[in-house]
């Protein structure tokens, strides 16, 4: 069966509870995120300190990685993210540990922040509430509340400004509100090209969703579009029900290409996604248009994604967005409901059974 993207009707019967609107409405998030964060009240002694870990997993966790990567760009102090349990070799009196969940009841997540400050290091919070803002607010540790209401993989525009706000006022980053406004805006541009709204002639989201059909998903980034890829794989996964890999320049050129020529059938069995810029290191651009020669001899099917915006902070939220109406489209496609995750829910029952 034919699916139509531009039918009013789809959306309406396959995503009652708005994941579509709440992916157009992400901008809307990250200027009161970082705000909110700029005038939460942070003791000097999370200042100079010579770590940063983000203790997070899942959809409270990927903000850690887009920051991180900007970090690495502007060649600033190091943000490492740590998903699990425990802290062994991450934290000690010198280092600033951020729990971030959505929840405030991830598992991993608190047990990992109890286990940083035991070993020493300082802490703070970005959350809803749950036992991390009660045992915050015991312990006279500083939390930054979240207000946003939807699945934690939604709130992304709020995780990634509320960690570079909390970031900025401690002098961790270099991103200023003017930066801030710039990628928010270009963000907003993104969203009235792409929206559901915009009819599939004019929308390359949906465009790319009907090219890549029921064919498994490669992303491969680079430099500051390394967690990118990685967004586009988890939000493939929990909106489109489906896999999708993630991969990382230089690194897949020495290991995951050689599978090229070797797949049943490469062009009906994988679809390959380039997010490229015109940011990264001469080097790394090399590498990119070279695996495009081989997909390309390989008759692998595949597409470029180019970074819009001037800034690397401009461009990791651009190439967001369109990774998730992206995966937003590829739902609609299979006929499912993106916002529900019965596996999700599931193992999450049977952790809570001992």
């Amino acid at each position: 069966m034919t699916v139509d993207l531009d039918d009013p009707k789809l959306v309406d019967r396959l995503d009652p509870q708005g994941m579509g609107a709440m992916i157009t409405g992400l901008p809307d998030q990250c200027r009161p995120a970082w705000d909110d964060a700029q005038a939460l009240p942070l003791p000097d002694i999370h200042r100079g300190l010579d770590r940063v870990v983000v203790l997070g997993i899942g959809g409270s966790a990927i903000g850690g990685d887009l920051v991180a990567d900007l970090q690495r760009f502007h060649g600033d102090r190091p943000v490492q993210v740590h998903r699990g349990y425990g802290a062994e070799g991450l934290a000690d009196e010198r280092t600033l540990a951020i729990a971030s969940s959505y929840s405030g009841n991830t598992e991993e997540t608190f047990e990992a922040f109890k286990h940083a400050l035991g070993r020493g290091a300082l802490g703070l919070a970005i959350t809803r509430g749950g036992q991390l803002a009660d045992y915050c607010k015991d312990a006279g540790l500083p939390c930054l509340s979240v207000d946003f209401v939807g699945p934690p993989r939604a709130s992304l525009g709020a995780s990634v400004f509320s960690l570079l706000g909390l970031l900025a006022q401690l002098g961790y980053v270099r991103v200023n509100a003017k930066e801030v406004d710039d990628a928010v805006e270009l963000a907003r541009r993104q969203v009235e090209l792409l929206a559901p709204g915009v009819p599939t002639a004019e929308n390359k989201a949906k465009r790319l969703a009907l090219a890549i059909g029921d064919r498994t998903l490669v992303i491969c980034g680079a430099q500051h579009l390394t967690g990118v890829a990685r967004r586009w794989k988890t939000q493939v996964a929990e909106n489109a029900k489906r896999w999708a890999f993630a991969e990382e320049l230089p690194e897949f050129q020495h290991n995951s290409v050689e599978g090229v020529n070797v797949l049943p059938s490469p062009s009906g069995a994988v679809f390959v996604i380039l997010l490229r810029s015109d940011l990264f290191d001469p080097r790394v651009a090399r590498r990119f248009d070279l695996t495009g020669e081989l997909l390309e001899h390989s008759k692998t099917s595949h597409e470029d994604v180019e970074a819009l915006g001037e800034s690397a902070l401009a461009q990791i939220m651009t190439t967001t967005l369109f990774g998730d109406f992206v995966s937003y489209y590829l739902a609609l496609l299979r006929n499912v409901d993106p916002t529900p995750t019965p596996n999700l829910d599931w193992l999450k029952r049977r952790m809570t059974e001992g």
